[in-house]
């Protein structure tokens, strides 16, 4: 699995892309899971997707070995989240057939996504943006890609069940090139703000919180 490249956002949050080649028996040899992981990995039935976890694991296990940090098995919490007990750092993992990212924190909570623009986005904003969102937008599909995927690094910095997309979470473009984005998340008194980043990878762009 080929490393693209490691950087560092600030002196609290890495972020890791590594560019999938391998098939799914090479990962299956290489991937150390922890027992949770392994009764995840057991019910996906579907090879695409089973290689894309693979791939996330062992990017995971890569990034933290280059970065000099403590490696410990990935478990999934009750909301799904992965995390590691026991340990400072949070970390969030996005997939696609053809890359994996991850985004690592310490002392701070991550989320990550990276996304090629797609139709099904312009069908799905009015269900998950707000009408000043939807403004925004301007009825451009690049735009609507891009607060699906803000919308999802909120979803993912939360983490909880019985979150809505438009009535929680809300973004504002920061510049006209879209590259950076204001995000606020509002439900039951709990209340967070914070800045995403955009960066583009080929035909995809990657989408993370700097703070």
């Amino acid at each position: 699995m080929p490393l693209i490249n490691i950087t560092e956002v600030n002196e609290n949050i890495h972020l890791a892309v590594w560019k999938i080649v391998e098939d799914l028996d090479s990962l299956e040899k290489k991937v150390r899971l922890s027992a949770g992981d392994k009764i995840i990995y057991k019910e996906i039935h579907h090879a695409g997707k089973a290689l894309e976890f693979l791939a996330g694991r062992m990017l995971c296990f890569q990034a933290f070995h280059d970065l000099q940090k403590t490696y410990q098995p990935i478990y999934r919490n009750v909301f799904g989240k992965p995390e590691m007990p026991d340990s400072n750092y949070s970390l969030s993992l996005s997939h696609t057939a053809d890359y994996v990212v991850v985004i690592i924190g310490n002392g701070i909570d991550v989320g990550i996504d990276i996304e090629k623009p797609h139709e099904k986005m312009r069908k799905v904003a009015p269900r998950i943006l707000t009408q000043e969102e939807m403004m925004f937008c301007n009825d451009q599909l690049l735009h609507f890609s891009k607060m699906w995927s803000a919308k999802e690094v909120l979803y993912k910095l939360y983490m909880k069940r019985e979150i809505d997309f438009r009535e929680h979470l809300f973004l504002k473009p920061v510049d006209e090139n879209w590259s950076e984005m204001k995000g606020e998340i509002i439900k039951d008194g709990y209340r967070k703000e914070c800045l995403l980043k955009f960066i583009n990878l080929q035909e995809y762009f990657i989408c993370f919180n700097t703070n």
